[in-house]
């Protein structure tokens, strides 16, 4: 998520017999055609089992999906450690009819369904509300948190985020868990431009100029006991550069860690163009269908990543997908042991990629099977739910972010409590309040 601060990768396709998690609940008051995949003979039969299985045994956090080849069981936990989290998933009041209405009210279809066929103008209502948001919500969960904390108390921070590109976002990340000030967007802007002497993509949401995150009490500084932010980028050319900026800072030695690799729901390698900008933010692997000079990059399911490079002994606080258009297919892959784990994430809606194929109302409600309740997040404290309380023009594709929190974790309990009250506070700015022709 690109993130507007006040104070590109993942499988080229699906498997083609893979389908999409299509929603068979008869008791849900909002259904919609959900792709349905090419099968024949035994395979329906597989597919339909598999649809059903996914429902009926969510309450019981035990899924099957079939991926083109055999059923992969996926354990679903509502916690990464059961000591710090409440016995069983909470569960999401469903909106009103009313509060449905104010929300269709300030995010209307009308642009959405105008654009569909050219999403990439970006004309639409939720599109309009998320394309550059503040975190207000996160930034002053982490204000408070610092102000709580007692040097003798000191906390862990872990954040990982996928789709790295410039680093600006995960600079800031890390000086806003770790409260350690040597983590300044200034000497990083100077380290990976050499001085000004390299030209970085632009930035859609202008991160490289935005302000940081302001570590306003000294006694907030170095306020962690362990700090970690995993930067993942798969461009060569852009991670060579963020590993170089993070040595020559030396903040590889204070738990800035950046690894070259791409992210999917399974293991492997895939290929990456090498001719790109540093930062570029269109390019991925679907530009190596055009003729792009290439290189393999190894690729990790994010299961196999955390396992791999996490501690196991401590959450995850924050994390980032944006790997343009194949964001859900990350998320998959992390579905059996590394999102039981995380307090809070965001990731990008997109028309691209996998997601041209994929149904956002399918990724909200297994994330709502695990505990987690996801928003569109705005500025100006404006957030709207979308747990239990989908609208149909949701399922139109176009560019958005999504914010997604932990209701179950103890330690997000204030941020979830906090992203549900600027929920009720923008719902209280009814009819006045609409992002459409913006």
């Amino acid at each position: 998520m690109a993130l507007r601060n006040r104070s590109t990768q993942s499988d080229l396709t699906s498997d083609p017999d893979f389908g999409q998690l299509s929603s068979s609940d008869n008791s849900s008051k909002y259904k919609q055609n959900k792709l349905v995949p090419n099968l024949s003979g035994k395979k329906v039969l597989l597919f339909s089992a598999c649809v059903l299985l996914l429902y009926q045994a969510a309450s019981h956090r035990d899924i099957q999906l079939y991926d083109g080849k055999q059923l992969k069981h996926i354990k679903v936990e509502p916690a990464y450690d059961e000591s710090k989290q409440e016995s069983s998933v909470s569960e999401v009041k469903q909106c009103t009819p009313d509060q449905l209405a104010v929300i269709q009210t300030q995010l209307p279809p009308n642009d959405c369904v105008a654009n569909k066929n050219q999403p990439w103008v970006q004309g639409c209502s939720f599109t309009y509300a998320t394309r550059c948001p503040d975190a207000n919500w996160l930034y002053n969960y982490y204000k408070q948190l610092h102000r709580n904390t007692k040097r003798s108390q000191k906390r862990t921070f872990v954040g990982i985020f996928i789709g790295c590109n410039k680093g600006m976002d995960a600079v800031n990340a890390m000086r806003m868990g770790s409260g350690n000030s040597i983590f300044d967007k200034s000497k990083w802007r100077d380290a990976i431009t050499q001085g000004g002497r390299i030209q970085l993509s632009n930035a859609v949401c202008g991160q490289d100029k935005s302000e940081q995150f302001n570590l306003e009490d000294k006694g907030w500084q170095d306020n962690s006991k362990f700090a970690q932010l995993h930067c993942v980028e798969a461009m060569p050319g852009t991670a060579t550069a963020l590993e170089e900026s993070a040595r020559q800072l030396a903040w590889d030695q204070h738990g800035f860690v950046v690894t070259h690799a791409a992210m999917s729901r399974r293991d492997g390698s895939i290929p990456f163009p090498v001719a790109a900008s540093v930062g570029v933010e269109n390019k991925g692997i679907g530009n190596c269908k055009e003729g792009h000079s290439c290189v393999n990059v190894t690729m990790y399911s994010l299961d196999t990543f955390v396992t791999k490079f996490v501690p196991e002994n401590v959450p995850i606080n924050y994390l980032s997908v944006d790997v343009e258009g194949y964001d859900m297919d990350v998320l998959l892959g992390g579905m059996e042991t590394a999102l039981s784990r995380v307090h809070y994430f965001e990731f990008e809606y997109n028309w691209m990629g996998s997601w041209k194929n994929q149904h956002l109302l399918d990724l909200v409600e297994l994330l709502d099977h695990q505990g987690f309740t996801c928003y569109w997040p705005g500025f100006n404290n404006y957030i709207w739910r979308i747990t239990g309380c989908w609208l149909e023009h949701y399922d139109i594709h176009f560019w958005s972010n999504v914010a997604c929190v932990n209701r179950n974790a103890k330690e997000a309990q204030s941020l979830a409590k906090n992203m549900e009250q600027m929920f009720e506070y923008t719902l209280s700015k009814g009819r006045s309040l609409v992002m459409d022709h913006v």
